[in-house]
């Protein structure tokens, strides 16, 4: 019951405000220090992974109609986004300001169900990539039934039902000023036994322990299943499967246990700082796996970003289409004489 009351639901049923048992603040209430160089750090942080992930965003909304991975891509973008506008900007302007819970009870108990329902629902969405990844791997994997066309649709229905549950019946994280980071206890003195959280804990440890599982398994396939082979170019995409795999489970296995860890142990400031740091790479890495590991969404956004005229002009030619189109231009320019056949047309170079 007390988890209700210390939910989003508790706040919009009884007319926007707070459980005051587990958070009115004390009259007594001390002011913690800012942290200027460090709340400047994580908007530094956050504005880069932000620029780098919005045009990720933008290519997987162009493809998302065709696949059910890019429909999974896309949800977890939208929770990566809004998980990294609090847990980056949103710390960094707080360690900037010095602002705490106590100066703003409700907007920030608000904007940590925003960030604590982001998580949940996006460890969600990590898990089912990771499910994919395996499928595309191995299409007798026990779980490919998921993605056929007839059952996906009830997926992203569960998909919704969890978020609901995530931002809206769910304790929500606090920030605390005074180590940089956001806890379920709002250090105001209460008990500290009463913003303990089973759904969070058993989250972390289901997308720890899953996703590790998973990419294990899919790597393993990749490396003994798939056998040695001369090809270069499946040399090359089992090492960015393979990379991809290490990126995307090491972030999000390291932030969920070391969240358990903090939830039930007394932990070091640094630690602290550092599990702050963690989260939003957890984030952020997603995009960064993207761009490196995922040559498709790479050169689209490269298509997106650099202007075509520019990309002719310096011969940078992106993609199988344009060095396609590059290598029937120049055979046509061969057909008419006079024309030089070294004419620098195409370069090597682009293809590696």
């Amino acid at each position: 019951m007390s988890t209700l009351k210390m939910s989003m639901f508790y706040v919009f049923t009884n007319s926007f405000t707070l459980w005051p048992d587990a958070y009115e603040c004390p009259q007594n209430w001390t002011v913690s220090p800012h942290r200027p160089v460090l709340g400047s750090f994580f908007l530094f942080c956050g504005l880069l992974f932000i620029l780098l992930y919005i045009p990720c965003f933008l290519v997987i909304i162009r493809k998302m109609p065709r696949n059910p991975v890019y429909q999974i891509m896309f949800a977890l973008a939208i929770f990566d986004l809004s998980s990294l506008c609090v847990n980056t900007f949103g710390t960094g302007l707080f360690d900037i300001i010095g602002i705490t819970f106590c100066d703003y009870p409700l907007p920030i108990f608000c904007i940590g169900s925003i960030v604590s329902g982001s998580w949940m629902t996006g460890c969600l969405s990590c898990v089912l990539l990771a499910v994919e990844r395996c499928v595309e791997i191995n299409p007798r994997f026990p779980l490919d039934f998921l993605f056929r066309k007839n059952v996906f649709p009830y997926v992203r229905v569960l998909m919704f039902c969890f978020a609901v549950y995530s931002y809206g019946f769910t304790k929500v994280t606090l920030f605390s000023l005074e180590y940089s980071c956001w806890f379920f206890d709002p250090l105001i003195g209460k008990d500290p036994t009463l913003y303990q959280t089973m759904p969070h804990t058993i989250n972390n440890i289901l997308v720890s322990t899953t996703t590790t599982i998973l990419y294990v398994y899919m790597s393993y396939r990749l490396i003994f299943k798939f056998g040695y082979s001369t090809s270069m170019w499946l040399y090359k995409t089992k090492r960015q499967i393979l990379f991809q795999a290490i990126s995307l489970c090491s972030f999000h296995t390291a932030t969920g246990f070391l969240y358990i860890y903090m939830q039930f142990f007394m932990v070091t400031p640094f630690l602290i700082i550092f599990s702050q740091f963690l989260w939003q790479c957890s984030s952020g890495a997603v995009c960064m796996s993207y761009l490196v590991f995922n040559r498709t969404i790479r050169n689209m956004v490269l298509k997106m970003v650099i202007p075509k005229k520019i990309r002719q002009k310096f011969g940078l030619y992106i993609g199988v289409d344009e060095h396609l189109a590059v290598e029937v231009a120049a055979a046509s320019h061969l057909a008419v004489p006079g024309v030089n056949a070294n004419g620098g047309i195409i370069k090597f170079d682009n293809y590696i």
